[in-house]
């Protein structure tokens, strides 16, 4: 893309993200979920049920970026966004971890600590994939340009 914003890295830079650091937070924040609906599923289940499918949003979320990514030839990062929401779903292994250690120190409180982690997650998915559709769209709308002003030929 010759006119990517300066929240667009090159492909290169994603290819060095730590892939083992999701797949690890999300195993840990999975893990958790199902511990704690084993523990005590009256009242845990729903809570931990909604924190499972906002890790399969953020998992669907995060394949449809790679999708995005790879045919454009552009990653999507969110560079210089100072928001804790797009931060912690980068290390989502933190919020596990603080729902694991607040339902362990109050039992009672993990149903609100997961639905508030799996609020994050889910709106962080939901943010990704709105990059990814702005970025397509950004594309179209490049490469439409660029064969109007050719007359319908691709540019060199």
């Amino acid at each position: 893309m010759p006119n990517a914003s300066p929240n667009v890295a090159p492909v290169a830079a994603a290819a060095r993200r730590p892939a083992l650091s999701d797949a690890l937070g999300l195993l840990v924040t999975l893990a958790t979920a199902l511990t704690f609906a084993w523990w005590h599923p009256a009242q845990n289940t729903w809570a931990a049920l909604a924190l499972i499918l906002a890790l399969v949003l953020d998992t669907l979320a995060r394949v449809v970026v790679r999708r995005v990514e790879a045919r454009l030839g552009v990653a999507a990062a969110f560079q210089g966004v100072a928001s804790p929401l797009l931060m912690l779903g980068n290390a989502i292994w933190i919020g596990g971890l603080l729902v694991a250690l607040g339902g362990w120190l109050r039992p009672d409180l993990f149903p609100l600590l997961a639905c508030t982690l799996a609020g994050l997650v889910a709106m962080a998915a939901c943010a990704r994939i709105a990059l990814a559709r702005m970025m397509a769209v950004l594309d179209a709308a490049e490469r439409e340009a660029a064969q109007d002003k050719t007359g319908g030929r691709e540019p060199r």
